[in-house]
Protein backbone atom coordinates (compact mmCIF):
# COMPACT_ATOMS: atom_id res chain seq x y z
CA UNK A 1 0.00 0.00 0.00
CA UNK A 2 1.83 3.25 -0.91
CA UNK A 3 0.47 6.63 0.94
CA UNK A 4 0.87 10.45 -0.81
CA UNK A 5 0.93 13.59 1.33
CA UNK A 6 -1.27 16.36 -0.80
CA UNK A 7 -2.10 19.61 1.56
CA UNK A 8 -0.73 17.76 4.51
CA UNK A 9 -2.99 14.86 4.26
CA UNK A 10 -2.14 11.56 3.93
CA UNK A 11 -4.19 9.99 0.59
CA UNK A 12 -4.32 6.51 -0.10
CA UNK A 13 -3.53 5.33 -3.72
CA UNK A 14 -5.97 4.56 -6.17
CA UNK A 15 -5.44 0.57 -5.47
CA UNK A 16 -6.98 1.46 -1.82
CA UNK A 17 -9.36 3.73 -3.02
CA UNK A 18 -10.81 1.34 -4.96
CA UNK A 19 -11.45 -1.33 -1.66
CA UNK A 20 -13.23 1.27 -0.28
CA UNK A 21 -17.03 0.69 0.45
CA UNK A 22 -19.41 1.10 -2.70
CA UNK A 23 -21.78 4.06 -1.29
CA UNK A 24 -22.64 7.00 -3.51
CA UNK A 25 -22.33 9.52 -0.33
CA UNK A 26 -19.10 8.19 0.51
CA UNK A 27 -16.10 11.13 -0.02
CA UNK A 28 -12.31 11.79 1.07
CA UNK A 29 -10.03 14.21 1.22
CA UNK A 30 -8.98 14.60 -2.20
CA UNK A 31 -12.46 14.62 -3.78
CA UNK A 32 -13.41 18.17 -1.01
CA UNK A 33 -10.01 19.50 -2.13
CA UNK A 34 -11.81 19.80 -5.22
CA UNK A 35 -15.33 20.93 -4.64
CA UNK A 36 -16.26 23.57 -7.24
CA UNK A 37 -19.02 25.16 -5.11
CA UNK A 38 -19.94 25.84 -1.66
CA UNK A 39 -23.72 25.07 0.40
CA UNK A 40 -25.51 24.48 3.18
CA UNK A 41 -24.33 22.03 5.44
CA UNK A 42 -24.21 18.95 3.87
CA UNK A 43 -24.17 15.27 5.69
CA UNK A 44 -21.35 13.23 3.86
CA UNK A 45 -19.62 10.03 4.96
CA UNK A 46 -15.82 10.39 5.56
CA UNK A 47 -12.75 8.50 4.49
CA UNK A 48 -10.20 9.60 6.84
CA UNK A 49 -7.11 8.10 6.09
CA UNK A 50 -4.81 9.41 8.71
CA UNK A 51 -7.20 7.53 11.18
CA UNK A 52 -5.52 4.21 9.87
CA UNK A 53 -3.56 2.64 12.50
CA UNK A 54 -4.75 5.37 14.94
CA UNK A 55 -7.52 4.14 16.78
CA UNK A 56 -9.99 5.44 15.13
CA UNK A 57 -12.39 4.50 12.27
CA UNK A 58 -11.78 5.30 8.91
CA UNK A 59 -15.25 5.98 7.61
CA UNK A 60 -16.92 8.67 9.80
CA UNK A 61 -20.32 10.01 9.48
CA UNK A 62 -20.77 14.11 10.21
CA UNK A 63 -21.38 17.59 8.85
CA UNK A 64 -19.29 19.13 6.09
CA UNK A 65 -19.40 22.85 5.82
CA UNK A 66 -18.17 24.82 2.70
CA UNK A 67 -17.55 28.70 1.93
CA UNK A 68 -16.11 30.26 -1.70
CA UNK A 69 -14.22 33.31 -1.43
CA UNK A 70 -10.84 32.66 -3.73
CA UNK A 71 -9.63 36.14 -2.45
CA UNK A 72 -9.85 35.42 1.36
CA UNK A 73 -6.38 34.82 3.04
CA UNK A 74 -8.16 33.11 5.88
CA UNK A 75 -11.68 31.24 6.47
CA UNK A 76 -12.64 29.83 10.05
CA UNK A 77 -15.70 28.39 11.25
CA UNK A 78 -16.91 28.77 14.83
CA UNK A 79 -20.00 27.28 17.03
CA UNK A 80 -21.73 25.75 19.70
CA UNK A 81 -19.38 22.43 19.02
CA UNK A 82 -16.11 24.34 19.38
CA UNK A 83 -17.63 26.54 22.02
CA UNK A 84 -17.53 29.32 19.82
CA UNK A 85 -13.62 29.05 19.25
CA UNK A 86 -12.43 29.51 15.47
CA UNK A 87 -11.58 26.61 13.78
CA UNK A 88 -9.46 26.67 10.52
CA UNK A 89 -10.98 25.90 7.08
CA UNK A 90 -9.45 24.34 4.54
CA UNK A 91 -9.10 25.78 1.08
CA UNK A 92 -9.92 23.89 -1.95
CA UNK A 93 -8.31 24.60 -5.60
CA UNK A 94 -10.86 26.49 -6.77
CA UNK A 95 -10.95 28.53 -3.21
CA UNK A 96 -14.36 26.32 -1.78
CA UNK A 97 -12.99 26.59 2.14
CA UNK A 98 -14.42 23.88 3.81
CA UNK A 99 -14.39 21.53 7.82
CA UNK A 100 -15.52 18.26 8.85
CA UNK A 101 -17.39 18.24 11.61
CA UNK A 102 -17.83 13.99 12.84
CA UNK A 103 -20.87 13.20 15.01
CA UNK A 104 -18.54 11.36 16.90
CA UNK A 105 -17.36 14.72 18.10
CA UNK A 106 -20.66 16.64 18.28
CA UNK A 107 -24.20 15.57 17.40
CA UNK A 108 -27.16 17.99 17.86
CA UNK A 109 -28.71 20.96 16.58
CA UNK A 110 -25.99 23.07 15.52
CA UNK A 111 -25.30 26.85 15.57
CA UNK A 112 -22.33 28.66 13.72
CA UNK A 113 -20.72 31.34 11.62
CA UNK A 114 -18.49 31.71 9.28
CA UNK A 115 -14.96 34.40 10.01
CA UNK A 116 -13.59 35.70 6.77
CA UNK A 117 -10.33 37.58 7.51
CA UNK A 118 -11.36 38.34 11.11
CA UNK A 119 -14.97 39.60 9.55
CA UNK A 120 -17.68 37.31 11.65
CA UNK A 121 -20.80 36.35 8.64
CA UNK A 122 -23.35 34.14 9.09
CA UNK A 123 -23.63 30.78 6.03
CA UNK A 124 -24.64 32.67 3.01
CA UNK A 125 -25.66 29.57 1.07
CA UNK A 126 -28.36 28.53 4.71
CA UNK A 127 -31.56 29.16 4.54
CA UNK A 128 -31.76 28.55 7.89
CA UNK A 129 -30.58 30.93 10.70
CA UNK A 130 -31.90 32.48 14.12
CA UNK A 131 -31.05 36.53 15.44
CA UNK A 132 -28.27 36.59 17.26
CA UNK A 133 -29.55 39.43 19.19
CA UNK A 134 -26.51 41.86 18.51
CA UNK A 135 -27.77 43.22 14.98
CA UNK A 136 -26.64 39.91 13.09
CA UNK A 137 -27.63 36.20 12.94
CA UNK A 138 -26.37 32.65 13.26
CA UNK A 139 -26.45 29.69 10.88
CA UNK A 140 -28.62 26.97 11.93
CA UNK A 141 -28.31 22.95 10.63
CA UNK A 142 -27.99 19.74 12.67
CA UNK A 143 -25.79 16.70 13.09
CA UNK A 144 -27.58 13.39 13.70
CA UNK A 145 -26.59 10.92 16.24
CA UNK A 146 -24.13 8.21 15.37
CA UNK A 147 -25.47 5.14 14.76
CA UNK A 148 -24.87 1.28 14.22
CA UNK A 149 -27.28 0.80 11.50
CA UNK A 150 -24.81 -0.64 8.39
CA UNK A 151 -21.51 0.91 10.47
CA UNK A 152 -20.92 -2.30 11.63
CA UNK A 153 -17.75 -4.12 12.72
CA UNK A 154 -16.97 -7.53 14.63
CA UNK A 155 -18.17 -8.33 17.93
CA UNK A 156 -17.20 -10.54 20.79
CA UNK A 157 -20.18 -12.51 21.11
CA UNK A 158 -18.67 -15.25 24.03
CA UNK A 159 -15.67 -16.63 25.70
CA UNK A 160 -13.51 -16.84 22.70
CA UNK A 161 -16.03 -16.62 20.35
CA UNK A 162 -16.64 -13.46 17.54
CA UNK A 163 -19.11 -12.57 14.84
CA UNK A 164 -17.39 -10.84 12.24
CA UNK A 165 -19.92 -8.39 10.43
CA UNK A 166 -20.07 -6.08 7.15
CA UNK A 167 -22.93 -4.53 5.50
CA UNK A 168 -22.90 -4.81 1.73
CA UNK A 169 -26.16 -5.32 0.14
CA UNK A 170 -24.93 -5.71 -3.31
CA UNK A 171 -22.43 -8.51 -2.84
CA UNK A 172 -22.48 -11.82 -4.48
CA UNK A 173 -20.06 -13.46 -2.76
CA UNK A 174 -17.90 -12.32 0.96
CA UNK A 175 -15.62 -14.42 2.85
CA UNK A 176 -13.61 -14.11 5.78
CA UNK A 177 -9.63 -14.70 5.80
CA UNK A 178 -6.82 -14.30 8.25
CA UNK A 179 -4.10 -15.47 10.34
CA UNK A 180 -6.89 -18.02 11.47
CA UNK A 181 -7.15 -19.95 8.20
CA UNK A 182 -4.36 -19.62 6.79
CA UNK A 183 -5.53 -16.52 4.52
CA UNK A 184 -7.57 -19.36 2.13
CA UNK A 185 -10.55 -17.31 0.86
CA UNK A 186 -12.38 -20.69 0.65
CA UNK A 187 -12.58 -21.81 4.49
CA UNK A 188 -14.98 -18.97 5.72
CA UNK A 189 -18.15 -17.98 3.44
CA UNK A 190 -19.94 -15.33 5.16
CA UNK A 191 -23.88 -15.04 5.22
CA UNK A 192 -26.26 -12.67 3.99
CA UNK A 193 -28.79 -11.51 5.98
CA UNK A 194 -32.13 -9.67 4.98
CA UNK A 195 -30.42 -6.36 6.22
CA UNK A 196 -27.28 -6.24 4.20
CA UNK A 197 -25.08 -7.22 6.62
CA UNK A 198 -22.85 -10.44 5.97
CA UNK A 199 -22.13 -12.05 9.18
CA UNK A 200 -19.79 -15.21 10.36
CA UNK A 201 -19.18 -16.60 13.75
CA UNK A 202 -16.06 -18.10 14.72
CA UNK A 203 -14.11 -19.07 18.06
CA UNK A 204 -10.36 -18.14 17.90
CA UNK A 205 -7.31 -18.54 20.34
CA UNK A 206 -6.61 -15.91 23.09
CA UNK A 207 -4.18 -13.30 21.07
CA UNK A 208 -3.80 -11.23 18.37
CA UNK A 209 -5.53 -11.92 14.95
CA UNK A 210 -4.83 -9.86 11.66
CA UNK A 211 -8.25 -10.65 9.00
CA UNK A 212 -9.55 -9.52 6.04
CA UNK A 213 -13.16 -9.38 3.68
CA UNK A 214 -12.62 -10.74 0.23
CA UNK A 215 -15.65 -8.84 -1.50
CA UNK A 216 -16.52 -10.36 -5.08
CA UNK A 217 -12.87 -11.03 -5.43
CA UNK A 218 -11.69 -7.43 -3.77
CA UNK A 219 -9.56 -8.07 -0.47
CA UNK A 220 -10.55 -5.29 1.49
CA UNK A 221 -10.07 -3.90 5.22
CA UNK A 222 -12.94 -3.98 7.83
CA UNK A 223 -13.12 -0.18 7.70
CA UNK A 224 -15.63 0.16 10.66
CA UNK A 225 -12.74 -1.61 12.80
CA UNK A 226 -10.29 1.01 14.09
CA UNK A 227 -7.24 -1.50 14.72
CA UNK A 228 -5.85 -1.96 11.58
CA UNK A 229 -2.02 -3.44 10.77
CA UNK A 230 -0.13 -4.87 8.02
CA UNK A 231 -0.75 -8.68 6.10
CA UNK A 232 2.13 -10.27 4.88
CA UNK A 233 2.03 -8.34 1.52
CA UNK A 234 2.17 -5.02 3.50
CA UNK A 235 -1.31 -4.24 2.67
CA UNK A 236 -3.76 -2.72 5.23
CA UNK A 237 -5.48 -5.88 7.21
CA UNK A 238 -7.13 -4.83 10.24
CA UNK A 239 -7.31 -6.78 13.43
CA UNK A 240 -8.97 -8.12 16.76
CA UNK A 241 -7.40 -8.75 20.02
CA UNK A 242 -8.61 -11.46 22.72
CA UNK A 243 -7.64 -12.02 26.02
Amino acid sequence: MKFYKIGGAILLSITMLSAMPDNDSMTNHYKLMQLKDAKSPEKIRLFIADNIGQGKPAVVNGLLFTYKNRKADTVSVAGNFSSWKMVKMTRGRDGVWFHFLSNNDFAGKVEYKFNVDGLWIEDPNNYFKEDDRMGSYISLSENEKPIDGTFVTYKITGKNKILFQTYNPKAKIISLVGDFNGWNPENDLMKRGYDGIWRLEKRLSSGIHRYKFIIDGKWTPDFFNPESASDNTGDLCSVVKLK
